[in-house]
């Protein structure tokens, strides 16, 4: 290598950069789920921390994950927008020991703007949190990784929008959707209702629709959506309430706070749940290709079963939906601060 070659290597790495190489990091059919079952794989989570408490619960199955190296949380984006949501994000995190975990700030001004649990997460809050634009922590993360990075949405899928959209910057040379092509696992995203129908994170504003029906059109590899009919239909949280007898921990504090005694629908920590652990035999689900077609003006999506369709959906297995609450809930009972 020659001495300026050897000085410009030296000057990314010092900046925290690296050139790409332009390569996969896997071999992958691109017709197929990739779920990757490795120890400590690489994971970021995109929460719309606010619009629902079960967020609280699917970020602490998420740090509690991680705990066990069943993943490697690499961020913590949000898809939504308020005065104190990435304080609260923030000290949550702290709460949970994860203090170098870096949040991504929405890069859509997606509402509501307030939250009932904000203000009691953010007491946790240091000041020092390692904040970015959601987009450009995607692509630092993307970038920087030598495996592949899973993704799990819980909410508006605009932070994926915007990354695909993406053009190089000083993390990559790639273009965003490069990027997901040569360095993404899986993408899990909550949303959609089987077989036909509507739910919160595809049809309440413009800039969600637009975003679900982008991505479900330009995101270069098979998504696996976890359908409004599975999770909706799920519990979590009401364990730990069981368990908490004081309502010390921060999760039972925030379920108080939105208004549950008893737990709250499991649309997002089934999400973080199923995708952590890759849809694995633990999980209890099948899967179902097809087509998804969403009405941008109205949010409604429909879904054409094919064998060689673009995308997948999960049903469950396990009849009894005790077996999935209580696999749920452990997690969050194994990290409590009783």
């Amino acid at each position: 290598m020659t001495r300026s070659l050897l000085l410009i290597a030296s000057i990314l790495l010092l900046s925290g950069c690296r050139p790409d190489n332009g390569g996969l990091i896997v071999d992958r059919d691109e017709n197929k789920l990739f779920l990757n079952s490795s120890t400590g794989k690489k994971m970021i989570v995109d929460l719309d921390m606010c619009t629902d408490v079960d967020d609280a619960c699917a970020l602490r199955i998420a740090t509690a994950l991680d705990d066990d190296s069943v993943i490697d949380l690499q961020a913590v984006t949000l898809s939504v927008t308020g005065p104190n949501n990435l304080e609260a994000v923030r000290g949550f995190l702290l709460y949970d020991g994860k203090p170098d975990i870096p949040i991504g700030r929405s890069v859509v001004d997606n509402e509501p703007h307030e939250s009932p649990y904000w203000d009691l997460m953010a007491e946790y809050d240091d000041g020092n949190g390692d904040v970015y634009d959601a987009v450009r922590l995607y692509r630092k993360v993307l970038a920087q990784t030598d495996s592949p990075v899973d993704i799990v949405t819980t909410g508006y899928t605009t932070n994926l929008e915007h990354l695909l959209k993406s053009g190089p910057d000083e993390y990559s040379s790639l273009t965003g959707t490069e990027l997901v092509r040569q360095k993404c696992g899986q993408l899990y995203v909550v949303a959609t209702t089987y077989p036909r129908g509507h739910c919160n994170n595809v049809h309440v504003t413009f800039a969600a629709r637009k975003a679900a029906d982008y991505i479900n059109r330009h995101w270069p590899l098979p998504i696996l959506f976890f359908t409004n009919e599975v999770g909706g239909r799920l519990m979590c949280g009401g364990g730990l309430q069981a368990v908490d007898k004081e309502k010390k921990d921060i999760v039972t504090r925030s379920l108080l706070a939105f208004g549950t005694h008893d737990g709250r629908a499991a649309w997002d920590p089934f999400g973080v749940w199923a995708g952590a652990l890759a849809c694995g035999e633990a999980t209890k689900l099948g899967f179902r290709r097809g087509n998804l077609e969403i009405d941008v003006a109205t949010g409604d999506n429909q879904w054409t079963d094919n064998e060689n369709g673009r995308h997948f959906t999960i049903y469950p297995l396990e009849g009894d939906r005790e077996y999935y609450n209580h696999e749920m809930d452990s997690w969050l009972i194994k990290k409590a601060k009783l």
